[in-house]
């Protein structure tokens, strides 16, 4: 505008409109020009509704003469509208106190003062002050366009262009939209860890990775393990004097408590079938011989925990489980696709159900491949049972695990390996009587 009227053009239909934004976030002015044309464009249009949100942006001398020919002044007073609504954020609004030596035409300028907001304007009181001086009733007391810039530049001497302003807005969005996006994930992560960890409590880790990725699990062949298993005695009477409620709270509570124990040891927990609770050691992660010594020392923990357990709903009732454990080889794989369970076949997991049934309460029965395994690793302390007739079996030479030795805890807690103890666990790399 300051450049139009330095060469004594002026506007004369200056309004919010005619300010547009090129593909440069450059504001530009645009309807000017033309007066002959633009007074029968009047004639054509004076009945028309836009006609009168046009008076809005007149100034009061230009509606009380005819034939009004556009001044300096004019613009001015037009401009002084567009800051108004540029503060106010509302379209303008004629008033009926129009003859008012404050003609004006938005909100209170007061409420332009309260205001506390990130698109405030940085100077209220200079703002409003402006816009004041350039809507004077009285032309000559109006400022010229050439003042109004030097009041522009004082009140926001740190120019920022309408790009960078956008390139800060933008910024400060996708800052608020990174820490949305951060607690999102985490909340996401933290749900996988849950999923992950119940997922990893059902199938082992590498297995349940593979299923997850689409991958075929493939059947494994182990050829040293050793498998745990136990039941309750007389559990069959004690559900029957029981209601299904206690009975499945009294189990929940036992096989947490085995769950817990069963943590401290290197032993994969395959399935709980009614009161029956199998372990095996070896598998899936191969650790040696020392799958019979995971095995053992976890057995004597359950056996010795069930001396103290009390059942929920009877108290004064011993809980009492026979054991028995068994090594050899065992494939394992996962079966299934709905529910898929990570299961155990071949003949050393028959042979460790019958260990476990033939065994007697609160003890644990081995048969003689666990034995010499166990007198191997020698922390054992086991008793011959004898000879046992076995369905499917035959006889067999059967073992009583009663405890370890003493002073087993002290050998562990010792100073690093001799070169003796590196030869004797050489020795163990070889399995007598295990095919």
């Amino acid at each position: 505008m300051a450049y139009l009227h330095q060469h004594r053009i002026y506007h004369g239909r200056l309004k919010s409109t005619n300010c547009v934004i090129d593909d440069r976030w450059v504001c530009k002015i645009s309807d000017y020009g033309l007066q002959s044309y633009r007074k029968e464009d009047s004639l054509m249009d004076s009945n028309i509704p836009h006609q009168y949100c046009l008076q809005i942006y007149l100034p009061p001398e230009a509606l009380s003469v005819p034939n009004f020919e556009p001044t300096p002044t004019s613009d001015v007073y037009s401009y002084a509208i567009i800051l108004l609504e540029i503060a106010t954020r509302s379209d303008p609004a004629l008033r009926d106190d129009t003859h008012s030596e404050e003609y004006s035409l938005c909100a209170p300028l007061s409420e332009l003062i309260s205001a506390k907001t990130e698109n405030a304007c940085p100077c209220p009181t200079e703002y409003i002050e402006l816009i004041r001086r350039c809507r004077k009733s009285n032309p000559t007391q109006r400022l010229t366009f050439e003042q109004v810039k030097k009041l522009l530049h004082k009140m926001n001497p740190n120019k920022v262009s309408p790009v960078d302003m956008m390139m800060t807005l933008m910024e400060k969005y996708s800052k608020h939209l990174e820490v949305l996006v951060a607690e999102r994930t985490q909340d996401l992560m933290h749900e996988k860890q849950k999923t992950d960890r119940l997922l990893y409590s059902m199938l082992p880790k590498q297995v349940a990775d593979d299923l997850r990725q689409g991958k075929p699990s493939q059947a494994q062949s182990y050829v040293n393990s050793t498998i745990f298993f136990s039941d309750i005695v007389g559990f069959t009477q004690l559900s029957s004097t029981s209601t299904p409620y206690e009975v499945v709270d009294f189990l929940n509570k036992l096989y947490t408590t085995f769950d817990e124990i069963i943590d401290n040891y290197d032993v994969y927990k395959v399935e709980t079938i009614g009161d029956a609770y199998m372990v095996v050691s070896g598998v899936p992660k191969e650790n040696g011989i020392h799958h019979a010594s995971e095995i053992a020392s976890m057995a004597l923990d359950l056996v010795s925990v069930c001396r103290t357990f009390r059942i929920p709903h009877k108290p004064n009732t011993q809980l009492k489980i026979r054991a028995g454990i068994h090594s050899g080889p065992v494939v394992a794989g996962v079966v299934g696709t709905k529910m898929p369970r990570y299961c155990l076949f071949g003949d050393t997991v028959n042979t460790a159900s019958r260990m476990e049934s033939t065994s007697e309460a609160l003890k644990i029965q081995c048969s003689s491949n666990t034995y010499q395994l166990l007198e191997q690793i020698g922390e054992y302390i086991l008793v011959c049972r004898g000879n046992l007739q076995v369905k499917g079996k035959g006889d067999m030479i059967t073992y009583w695990l009663e405890g370890k030795k003493p002073g087993t805890l002290r050998k562990k807690a010792s100073s690093p390996s001799t070169p003796s103890q590196t030869h004797k666990q050489g020795a163990f790399s070889i399995i007598p009587g295990v095919v």
